[in-house]
């Protein structure tokens, strides 16, 4: 097992790669809504939708854990618990290697990238699935006009192509990866590219994600923000304005920022994907 050292390194420079100005908010009440929420109905009403893919659209949080792991082992490294690498999902694969070995240099990282990017393109992208819900939700967010982008850590290409043999590539309107822009998440870059191929505002856009770099991302790139409790954090993360636990509240939140788009509570039996 690696030192705690270079871990809570880590977490210290991804608290303050969130904002410029300061780091993430004491996490506020989840009883009623934050101001930012309260804000909300008085600004002009949602126009975009900006996802993240593992953990959130795709039941695949897992898949990055072992295939992670499944490299590691290859060259002789400690396993990493499925927490500490969930933690990262999202964020460059150096980062995880790093868990592994905190100094490995950047032949080794390049080397071993490309690794893990055949075995996830061979076994992880088909075993890919979508959560129950995602489907119907996609579909009727954009029924109702929403537009919507992924803003996964994932390179664009292999967003693309999960996105094409899971069937809902034509619901989204721009897909985007970890490469497409020079800083990763929890940096705003990601979200602001998303926001300007869209060509909306950030106060007409939502960032919907499971981890603290999706979130942490959103909040810096000036958009409201909700957490989907199914994916990796189980627990209220700070940078979150809104948590749900169901696709029915996901689209309730949606609804209410988005004003009376019809749509998008359109079905009231259970959700299916």
């Amino acid at each position: 097992m690696t030192s705690s050292r270079p871990w809570c390194g880590f977490a210290r420079w991804l608290a303050i790669a969130a904002s410029p100005s300061r780091s993430l908010y004491p996490s506020p009440s989840r009883s009623s809504p934050g101001p930012r929420a309260v804000a909300a109905a008085k600004g002009p009403p949602l126009r975009a939708v900006l996802w993240d893919l593992d953990g959130t659209l795709t039941d695949s949080v897992r898949l990055v854990v072992e295939t992670m792991n499944a490299v590691i082992a290859a060259h002789g490294g400690p396993l990493l618990p499925y927490e500490k690498v969930g933690e990262l999902t999202g964020l460059p694969l150096d980062a995880m290697f790093r868990l592994a070995w905190p100094d490995l240099g950047a032949a080794d990282v390049e080397s071993y990238r490309v690794e893990y990017r055949a075995r996830y393109d061979g076994v992880a992208i088909p075993a890919t699935r979508l959560y129950r819900g995602a489907r119907t939700t996609l579909r009727d967010f954009h029924a109702a006009g929403l537009l919507q982008a992924t803003v996964t850590g994932k390179r664009a290409s292999d967003c693309e192509r999960i996105l094409r043999g899971l069937g809902i590539k034509k619901d989204i309107d721009v897909y985007l990866g970890g490469d497409s822009v020079p800083r990763p998440k929890p940096s705003p870059d990601l979200a602001r590219y998303a926001m300007s191929r869209l060509g909306v505002s950030p106060h007409e856009s939502v960032v919907i994600g499971d981890s603290a770099a999706d979130l942490a991302m959103g909040k810096a790139a000036g958009a409201h923000t909700i957490q989907v409790l199914w994916g990796f954090s189980r627990s209220p993360l700070p940078d979150a304005e809104r948590t749900v636990r169901t696709w029915r509240e996901l689209r309730e939140a949606v609804r209410v920022l988005g004003g009376p788009k019809p749509g998008i509570l359109g079905r009231s039996g259970p959700l299916r994907s």
